[in-house]
């Protein structure tokens, strides 16, 4: 438990935090620490190192028949208030009682001063969707930022939980991660996930799509897919086929244009015409109808800002011999 603590502004000492976790605090201190643990990235890091390491004692040890059930958190930390004055305690509690007491006592005072943080991971949650046609800026509690594309979901908790920062995501994504080892940010995308710790990426991961792309711009990170898990460097872009299980990793020329979407500026590099519907659907909410199958064969290599649906359309005849008639909100696709 020496841990290196940093003094900046108020935050509590060494020795007033060991007081408080042994039961000889003050209120007043016991409130003090409280707060530190709820309000600030370095108490909330402390506050889950100490965690896990009470919580490794309890699962070496056979506590089950002594542990109550069903504890609620202001019922807990009101007991926790009364043991702070007890000298004794009974010899049959002793030794449960030296990891029992600490960590019931620092789950409740946080519980106590809990503004930022809910100790036991979020229980509420807010689902966002972003319609097709437009894109939409988020900033978590914690200050990290998701830039969402069109015809994507987030869901995330109302309060990130002590022992990380979860989301899930159906779509495409880019993430600016406030930096807490202490607590990694982990975006969820069906069976698989990106843990990050501090850094700056794009995840494009439609539930409709065979394939999901994740691309590190700073920092680093970790692509875990079942059976398997592959670190980023900047630069990096990991490809994933759901159905073969494969994942490819690429180191990209310019990989500041796999988030060009973030800036309204379409990319497409080599991209089959089935995948390039499938950007200008999501972008401009309109469906298209191919009436020749023989021109989903054409790929396609193009790079415009802030341009219209007929704009995109007209630069995409001149690349192939294909067709494109706007009916309103339908677009019908053939050969020329």
């Amino acid at each position: 438990m020496n841990k290196r603590i940093n003094k900046q502004m108020n935050n509590p000492d060494k020795k007033t935090i060991d007081k408080v976790i042994e039961g000889t605090a003050t209120k007043e201190q016991a409130r003090e620490v409280a707060k530190w643990f709820s309000t600030t990235v370095e108490g909330q890091s402390y506050l889950s190192e100490l965690i896990s390491l009470d919580a490794h004692r309890l699962e070496t040890e056979d506590f089950s028949k002594l542990i109550p059930t069903n504890i609620h958190s202001k019922d807990m930390y009101d007991e926790i208030m009364r043991r702070i004055a007890v000298k004794h305690i009974r010899n049959t509690w002793m030794k449960v009682a030296a990891i029992l007491i600490p960590l019931f006592l620092i789950a409740g005072l946080a519980y106590y001063a809990n503004t930022q943080v809910d100790l036991f991971g979020g229980s509420e949650y807010t689902e966002i969707y972003v319609p097709k046609g437009e894109r939409q800026h988020i900033i978590f509690q914690d200050g990290s930022e998701a830039y969402l594309n069109s015809d994507t979901r987030l869901k995330y908790p109302t309060k990130f939980g002590i022992k990380n920062r979860k989301v899930s995501l159906n779509g495409e994504g880019y993430f600016k991660i406030s930096k807490n080892k202490k607590r990694p940010f982990i975006v969820q995308m069906e069976n698989t996930n990106v843990t990050v710790l501090g850094t700056m990426f794009n995840t494009k991961a439609y539930n409709e799509d065979n394939e999901m792309r994740i691309l590190l711009d700073e920092g680093s990170i970790v692509f875990n897919v079942p059976q398997n898990n592959y670190k980023l460097i900047p630069g990096q872009q990991a490809i994933y086929d759901k159905k073969s299980g494969k994942c490819t990793i690429y180191s990209l020329s310019k990989p500041a244009d796999e988030s060009a979407w973030r800036n309204d500026v379409i990319v497409f590099k080599d991209t089959p015409l089935s995948d390039v519907l499938k950007t200008l659907n999501r972008k401009f909410n309109v469906e298209f109808e191919v009436k020749n199958t023989q021109s989903i064969a054409y790929s396609y290599t193009l790079t415009t800002s802030q341009a219209s649906l007929e704009k995109v359309i007209s630069e995409l005849e001149k690349i192939a011999p294909v067709r494109f008639t706007i009916h309103q909100n339908k677009v019908d696709v053939f050969l020329k």
